[in-house]
């Protein structure tokens, strides 16, 4: 509609109501004065109703934001910061500060924020249609936002002065390594300033110094990737794993460390361990050991007490025995299921367990493999051309994976391998004669590497219902959100106390439908703890306003010249006023001339 016709409709429906109200023939006292009252009236109702424009078109006032991020005073200066403040104050409207959050700005505003976000100042702007007059320092966490600010929006770019420091800004490193591995670990460092000597990088594992490396000279800008081999120390636990630079040799003492978590002796592994060694468990442990890219470990009882380390059978003590099915990633029990404890006690989240047969069984035939996880890898198998097995037990799981029925009977099939997918994963196998399948060769062959390699990829492709969540990146930093990848549950407990401190932080993590979730940011320091009452260590660096940075961002107008546009009457506050004054004084008048 245009403005024109607008203000038509407006003024022509005072007229109307006028007329109906004060009619030609009524007598009224005032009737002049009362019809011209409730013209105007009438006119702003609508106007307001239509918040037709007023008065002159002209650019909108500009929101002035200042970047209150700490990476004003990195240097040790604050002489860039005060120009900025100057440089805000002379917009001469009403100031905001962003960074980690949107604020109002005190008297004496002081930078310190850990991050330095603009996309909020500029959402804020947008949905009042003004522009944004930015200061800031150049170094911003999320510059691309600047392309969705308001025609007319200006950036001020002050940069900081440059000084001599040399910061770790990444590190690459495995997540685990057993003890005696060897890993290849990695930094990466930036200078910033004049060139500094060159000097030597540490690598550390919890206070263990594992190795150094020579960091050279660097000139303004640059940056180089520093690179060691490393032999992973005895122990069995998550540590810190740091690169370190020589405290006190720059500007800028807190982008001198940086430090993730390393798990050591936990690698992923498969334990077999029987107590009634025969064909069946030692062709398992070769297609294991063929086909899974894992350490295989396997152990046979041979007496009560006494057992022998496959290889070169080795008299092993039990104690050791059982220390290795806790920490397998895989532990295959074959024989008696509960000679090292009860299966969900054990600590591993993945479980195949084997019963050999008793005394004279009957021979089964394998009849079908119905809908279970494993029939990706089952469905396809050729019962018809299996070698029969032995009876053991019917396999009592939640999910029938491959059933089988005595000889050449059409009814009665049991399940001889069935799965549970819960703490633990576990898939039961049941009856024996396996080995038949792999000497016979052929398609028998086939079904025995479908079923070992089907049962041991669902087994290791997920850790069961109890699954944690893990930080979806390795490298945290102070002032950026935690994400987290989803474990099993939708919603997780996170409990943290840093180092120094005493008082425990409780998050709770949501996930819903969602894969990943976020928490608030954890200030710099080493954070342990438990998610879902897993063991957690978070190290947290320090934020990225502490690293130098160079800018990309210029000083300009933003997206063109500001639209001018003209005030709609809604915004104009008198209007509303004005329009009840008229309202009252009609009502006064008629009660005047006698009319209600």
């Amino acid at each position: 509609m245009s403005e024109l016709l607008g203000w038509g409709l407006a003024l022509g429906a005072g007229l109307v109501v006028s007329w109906i109200a004060y009619p030609a023939n009524a007598m009224a006292r005032f009737r002049p004065v009362l019809i011209a009252l409730r013209v105007l009236a009438v006119t702003m109702v609508v106007a307001l109703l239509l918040d037709l424009a007023i008065g002159s078109a002209r650019a909108p006032q500009a929101l002035i934001a200042l970047d209150a991020s700490a990476s004003w005073i990195r240097n040790g200066d604050s002489t860039a910061w005060r120009a900025a403040v100057d440089s805000a104050r002379a917009g001469g409207a009403s100031m905001v500060l962003f960074g980690d959050s949107v604020r109002g700005a005190s008297s004496s505003p002081a930078p310190g924020d850990l991050a330095s976000s603009v996309a909020p100042v500029l959402e804020r702007a947008a949905a009042a249609g003004q522009p944004v007059l930015i200061v800031t320092d150049g170094l911003l966490d999320d510059g691309d936002a600047l392309q969705q600010a308001v025609p007319g929006s200006r950036l001020v770019v002050l940069p900081a002065r440059a000084v001599s420091d040399r910061a770790l800004i990444d590190i690459t490193a495995p997540g685990e390594g057993r003890a005696g591995d060897t890993i290849t670990i990695s930094a990466r460092v930036i200078a910033d300033g004049p060139a500094l000597a060159p000097v030597s990088l540490r690598w550390l594992l919890d206070g263990i110094v594992l190795a150094e490396a020579e960091v050279p000279a660097l000139s303004a800008g640059g940056q180089v990737v520093v690179e060691s081999r490393v032999v992973v120390p005895v122990g069995d636990s998550i540590v810190v794993l740091r690169a370190a630079l020589p405290a006190g040799a720059d500007a800028q003492s807190r982008n001198d460390t940086i430090a993730v978590a390393f798990r050591r002796g936990a690698r992923q592994r498969v334990v077999i361990v029987s107590t009634a060694p025969d064909a069946d468990v030692r062709d398992i442990a070769t297609a294991l050991r063929a086909n899974v890219a894992l350490p295989t470990d396997v152990f046979y009882r041979i007496a009560p007490g006494r057992w022998l380390r496959d290889g070169g059978l080795q008299p092993v003590d039990e104690s050791m025995v059982r220390a290795a099915v806790r920490g397998a990633s895989l532990a295959v029990l074959h024989g008696d299921t509960t000679a090292m404890g009860a299966p969900a006690s054990l600590g591993t989240r993945a479980l195949l367990l084997l019963a050999p047969p008793v005394g004279d069984a009957p021979e089964l035939l394998v009849r079908a493999a119905p809908a279970s996880p494993l029939q990706a890898a089952l469905g396809g198998i050729v019962t018809e051309s299996l070698p029969p097995l032995l009876a053991v037990a019917p396999s009592r799981g939640a999910l029938t994976a491959l059933s089988a029925a005595p000889g050449m009977a059409a009814t009665g099939a049991i399940p001889i391998v069935s799965v549970t997918d819960g703490a633990v994963r576990r898939v039961l196998i049941t009856a024996a004669g396996y080995s038949r399948w792999r000497a016979r060769g052929g398609v028998s062959e086939v079904a025995f590497q479908s079923l070992i390699g089907g049962a041991t990829d669902w087994l290791l492709g997920a850790r069961g219902l109890l699954a944690a969540p893990s930080p979806v990146s390795t490298l945290q930093r102070a002032g950026m959100p935690v994400r987290w990848r989803r474990g099993a549950k939708p919603q997780s407990v996170v409990l943290l106390t840093r180092d120094g401190d005493r008082a425990v932080r409780r998050d709770t993590l949501s996930f819903a439908d969602a894969s990943e979730a976020s928490m608030a940011p954890l200030d710099a320091g080493v954070w342990r703890g438990t998610v879902d009452d897993f063991a957690l260590v978070l190290p947290v660096n320090a934020a990225r306003e502490w690293l130098p940075g160079i800018s990309t961002l210029r000083s300009g107008l933003l997206n063109g010249e500001a639209v001018p546009v003209r005030r709609g009457a809604r915004s104009l506050g008198w209007l509303y006023l004005a329009t009840v004054l008229l309202l009252a004084a009609e009502w006064l008048l008629r009660r005047r001339a006698g009319l209600r």
